[in-house]
């Protein structure tokens, strides 16, 4: 049976993959405006980041409409600032993993998104949330990088499988 710890940790090794990827692309690859989502390869990357951060460390603590990004995406002019990012996220999201249980991911916050809506969500549905729309930003992500003859990495379960590498 699967657990959110386990799926975070896939989560993580498929998006490390994608940003080496994008660190072996040229800058201006990497920040043009491609009309996706995000408009970049950049951006996009920073909102699958930014969005495990708000979820991590402000939805679950019940303070979700406070929340506000590091730096903007423009701000961030290499993939080395990138990545300094992505560690600093991933950093504090084990901790909380670590510590949690299943009694702390059956546990009700309020998800308020940027319309103002708020859900009542159990910090598993929350962390799932967050599980799903890095699935889809990676979907559009090799979309991009098919659109440069650029090979996606590989992201299906067989090849990340935390279980495998424990």
């Amino acid at each position: 049976m699967f657990d959110v710890k386990e799926l975070y940790l896939y989560s993580s090794s498929v998006r490390r993959k994608f940003l080496e990827k994008l660190e072996t692309l040229r800058w201006e690859e990497v920040t043009k405006n491609r009309e996706a989502s995000f408009y970049s390869m950049r951006n996009i990357m920073l909102h699958m980041i930014d969005n495990e951060d708000w979820i991590v460390n402000w939805v679950i603590r019940n303070n979700s409409a406070a929340y506000r990004r590091a730096r903007k995406a423009e701000e961030y002019v290499s993939m080395i600032m990138v990545r300094n990012h992505l560690e600093e996220v991933e950093r504090k999201t084990q901790a909380y993993l670590r510590a949690a249980d299943e009694k702390e991911f059956q546990r009700v916050v309020k998800f308020t998104i940027s319309s103002g809506t708020t859900f009542d969500m159990s910090v598993e549905e929350s962390l799932l949330q967050s599980f799903t729309e890095q699935l889809y930003h990676v979907g559009e992500l090799i979309a991009l990088l098919w659109q440069e003859d650029v090979e996606p990495p590989t992201m299906q379960w067989f090849w990340n499988n935390p279980r495998a590498k424990a």
